[in-house]
């Protein structure tokens, strides 16, 4: 049965339904912040356990977020999947280290801007824990976070990494150096160095330059582009890319370049939040002929 204009305006406008609508949305904020709270009096209580008094007076960082994604691609089959990232906090125990549960290898994601600026496929299943020790020496940021893969037979890889950000007062420059060991692609490095430009109180603009050597595959991987980054409101983004890739098997190529346009919208701060990434890839295997694709990622924060 369809609604007349009145009678769908009297659905909008009517006192009832509105409080059912504010009411779905205060059950939903505090159930959010009953589950983060229980989340951290578990983790302060196990701080708290192992060290036997209270050392340090800030609030307990410990965060849950759960990542729904939808991938599709021009010709392939979308697919869909969730991860976890558990990441609780004993700052009484240790001030300068954290350990986090996560279903992927979120280390791998820190490098390359194809894992985390333009991820289109999903992530490679791998449950696991990481231990970070984290210190700094004058401006430098140095990060050592071994990773136990709970395989079997157990896995461990490391991670070493090096970062900065030097302030030019009208742009910055992030270099990063970062070494890794694993089984899959033995020993490798990975290096940055991106340059960020505040063009106007609404847009900047990124320039992107990383490469990527994997001892085991002798490949060496390099990114080069730019990202458009604007802003809309508190709650509202978006960023324009245009990247290359190119590695050197069997000799040095170029090997892709992709145009994406991501939409970025928090629905609560600190709790849910959407991302829309549509994308059109030219791969080198097809002719540089152009692939159209969407991605969507979900993440609810505790």
């Amino acid at each position: 049965m369809q609604l007349s204009a009145d009678e769908a305006q009297e659905q909008i406008t009517n006192p009832k339904n509105q409080q059912k609508n504010e009411s779905f949305e205060q059950k939903f904020i505090q159930s959010n912040k009953a589950i983060s709270n229980w989340f951290y009096s578990l983790a302060e209580g196990i701080d708290l356990f192992l060290v036997g008094k209270q050392l340090q007076s800030e609030r307990n960082q410990t965060n849950v977020k759960i990542e729904y994604s939808t991938y599709s691609g021009e010709g392939k089959e979308a697919s869909n999947q969730t991860v976890l990232v558990i990441n609780p906090r004993f700052p009484n125990l240790e001030k300068y280290w954290n350990l986090k549960f996560t279903t992927y290898d979120e280390q791998e994601d820190e490098r390359g801007a194809e894992n985390n600026l333009l991820r289109q496929t999903p992530h490679e299943t791998n449950y696991g824990a990481t231990i970070g020790l984290f210190r700094r020496f004058g401006g430098i940021r140095t990060a050592f976070q071994p990773r136990i893969e709970l395989q079997n037979p157990l896995k461990v890889s490391h991670s070493l990494s090096f970062e900065t950000i030097a302030d030019f007062q009208t742009f910055k420059v992030n270099p990063k150096l970062n070494f890794f060991a694993n089984a899959t692609s033995g020993t490798g490095v990975f290096q940055s160095i991106n340059f960020n430009f505040n063009l106007t109180n609404i847009f900047s603009l990124t320039l992107i330059n990383e490469g990527t050597y994997e001892e085991k595959l002798h490949k060496y991987s390099v990114t080069n582009g730019f990202s458009i980054g604007q802003f809309i409101s508190n709650t509202n983004a978006m960023a324009y890319s245009l990247l290359f890739f190119s590695h050197n098997r069997d000799n040095y190529h170029l090997d892709a370049y992709t145009l994406t346009a991501t939409w970025y919208h928090l629905f609560y701060k600190r709790i849910l939040d959407i991302q829309l990434t549509p994308h059109l890839n030219y791969l080198h295997s097809n002719n540089f002929k152009g692939q159209a694709g969407l991605t969507v990622q979900l993440t609810l924060s505790f």
